[in-house]
């Protein structure tokens, strides 16, 4: 595909992304009302040797990077747990405290969350406190000195913000994460639409389209188009040039059985008499409207015709097919098509324009299976 298909794909089907990008928002929204808010509240322990000269530097250096497990462990946070009187397990504290050695430094960041900004902040320093005590007495060897002395330089502050949900983030996040999906699945869309949409989408479905004319609204600034910009008042001046020497008939059909075009019949009838052409449409019995002598007789005929009577249109009438935009499908104008070609018609035009559901007429007419909603007219007299 290129850039300009991939434009139109989402011009065609912006609803479906836009679909898809509500949907990815809206489940953002869902897990920010969903999350719990908690806080964060960090204690910074600074760890220096009581050592002198480089090799207690070194002994540090060694070691500091073992020390946040044992932040972690049951030696720190069960006298915490037993000091503070929390109402949790181990396991349930363990779970909230974080501790970490920034690279190459001599420093412990403890890190507690819960959803008291206050009491993280508490246990922070609690666990922080304890954290020191415990190492020293893990490193001290019997009957001497600790080669390490832990100090909190950083007592943890109440937090005012919470660390989660991150609201921000997370809608950010579902936004542009629904944007790329809902794009994707426009494209895709797209590539499974069997309709018409245009008029290279007919050009493609048809076989032979390069001898047929075919009339659609064009796209940009040509939709202004004072010759070109309406595709029925093209068809229009053609059905009148045929008419300058003699009465002709056309025949309306669309590939949608459920669409018959007898809305275009009736703007092409008004145009024609507007130019001063006689124009007579077929009534609902099937027959033209005695207004007088008409110089173009319209009707509109089933694509479920008989091969026969396929045929004998061939040598009776100009035949239009009207494609339903957005509605008609590929297949249908494809198979068309080949029971056009198989009957000898070529169409005097293949017309992509708004087609209603049924036709023009809304009440029920007594018919056969996949006739148009209004009666298809008998086939036109001779021209």
């Amino acid at each position: 595909m290129e850039l300009r298909d991939y434009g139109t794909a989402l011009r065609r089907h912006w609803r479906t992304g836009v679909g898809v990008a509500l949907a990815c928002l809206l489940a953002a929204v869902v897990v920010v009302l969903a999350t719990p808010i908690t806080y964060r509240a960090t204690a910074q322990v600074f760890v220096a040797s009581t050592g002198e000269g480089t090799s207690g530097a070194q002994f540090v250096n060694q070691r500091v990077p073992s020390y946040p497990e044992v932040a972690r462990s049951r030696a720190v946070l069960d006298p915490v747990i037993d000091d503070l009187g929390l109402d949790e397990s181990f396991a349930d504290l363990r779970a909230r405290v974080e501790a970490t050695n920034p690279l190459e430094t001599s420093q412990i960041d403890i890190a507690v969350t819960g959803r008291d900004a206050a009491e993280a902040a508490r246990v922070a320093d609690a666990v922080a406190e304890e954290f020191g005590t415990v190492v020293e007495q893990l490193e001290r060897p019997a009957g001497g000195v600790a080669p390490v002395d832990l100090t909190v330089t950083n007592p943890a502050t109440v937090p005012t913000t919470p660390a989660a949900p991150q609201t921000g983030l997370l809608l950010a996040l579902g936004l542009v994460a629904g944007l790329a999906l809902g794009a994707a699945a426009a494209v895709v869309r797209s590539r499974l639409d069997g309709r018409l949409h245009s008029a290279e989408d007919v050009r493609a479905a048809w076989h032979g389209a390069d001898d047929v004319p075919v009339l659609a609204r064009p796209t940009g600034r040509a939709r202004r188009s004072a010759l070109a910009g309406d595709p029925v008042a093209v068809l229009a001046r053609r059905v009148e040039a045929l008419a300058e020497d003699r009465p002709v008939s056309v025949a309306l059909v669309s590939p949608s059985a459920d669409r018959a075009p007898w809305s275009l019949a009736g703007d092409l009838a008004l145009r024609l008499r507007a130019a001063g052409l006689p124009t007579t449409v077929a009534d609902l019995g099937g027959d033209a409207a005695n207004d007088g002598p008409a110089r173009v007789r319209l009707s509109v005929v089933s694509p479920l015709l008989a091969p026969h009577d396929w045929r004998r249109l061939a040598d009776t009438a100009h035949v239009v097919v009207a494609v339903a935009r957005g509605r008609a499908q590929r297949v249908d104008l494809a198979e068309l098509g080949t029971i056009l070609s198989g009957a000898g018609i070529r169409p005097l035009a293949l017309v992509v324009t708004r087609l209603r559901r049924g036709g023009a007429d809304p009440q029920p007419v007594a018919r056969l299976e996949g006739t148009p909603a209004r009666p298809a007219a008998s086939v036109p007299a001779p021209r």
